[in-house]
């Protein structure tokens, strides 16, 4: 009589394989079917259209972009100039785009974006102050600075209003946006006068002493002693 040979074991990487196998002839079996073939050229289709859909985007987004930038550098000659109303609705005999219509045509593209900062400060110095915090309000570009800047223009709008806690505060927000912001000293010494001015003690002797401690060689320390003996004790 012949011994019983041991069973073989089967090791993980055979059941492994063993399904992987199982699960290809599935898959063979279940596109050999008219019908999923369908649905699969369907969705491959689909696949190719978002595709094309999201490169066409890019690049039209990108050219439309660069057109903002060309229009924007052509304007801020006459912004240079503090030809602000000229500034916003541009100079047609120069071929000068207005930046009103650089945002409005534009407005979605980092450019069109920077274009309202700066038709925002026209708006501001032509003492149009509810297009000026419409610009500011509406910025929403990824550039800090110019976010910063839109913030403070914001404060800049309230305080010309009167509404000088507001103005602090955003002053405020603005100089705490980002550490590496350069204007955030400034931001500092605005919300300081803001507070001062608004008789809010507390918050101008915060905003000062944040300043002399991450600013310390700062002008603007010594600019803001002149509203010192509001906010000393």
């Amino acid at each position: 009589m012949s011994s019983l040979k041991a069973r073989k074991r089967i090791t993980h990487k055979e059941i492994k394989q063993d399904t992987l196998v199982t699960k290809y002839f599935e898959a063979r079996n279940w596109l050999d079917k008219d019908e999923n073939k369908k649905k699969v050229y369907i969705a491959l289709a689909a696949v190719a259209v978002i595709i094309a859909a999201g490169f066409l985007y890019y690049n039209n987004k990108k050219a439309k972009n660069e057109e903002a930038e060309v229009k924007l550098s052509a304007v801020i000659t006459l912004y240079d100039q503090e030809k602000f109303q000229e500034s916003i609705n541009g100079d047609p005999a120069a071929g000068i785009t207005g930046l009103m219509q650089i945002v409005n045509e534009y407005g979605s593209t980092e450019s069109g974006e920077t274009a309202k900062l700066y038709l925002g400060n026209c708006y501001y110095n032509i003492k149009d102050y509810d297009n000026a915090l419409k610009q500011f309000e509406d910025y929403s570009g990824d550039n800090k600075i110019i976010k910063a800047s839109c913030i403070g223009g914001i404060g800049a709008v309230y305080e010309a209003k009167g509404d000088l806690k507001k103005a602090g505060e955003y002053y405020e927000k603005a100089a705490n946006l980002d550490k590496s912001i350069v204007i955030n000293q400034e931001n500092m010494f605005y919300a300081i006068r803001a507070y001062s001015n608004a008789g809010d003690k507390e918050a101008a002797k915060r905003v000062y002493s944040q300043l002399k401690e991450l600013y310390p060689k700062s002008k603007y320390i010594n600019e803001s002693k002149r509203f010192e003996s509001e906010f000393k004790n």
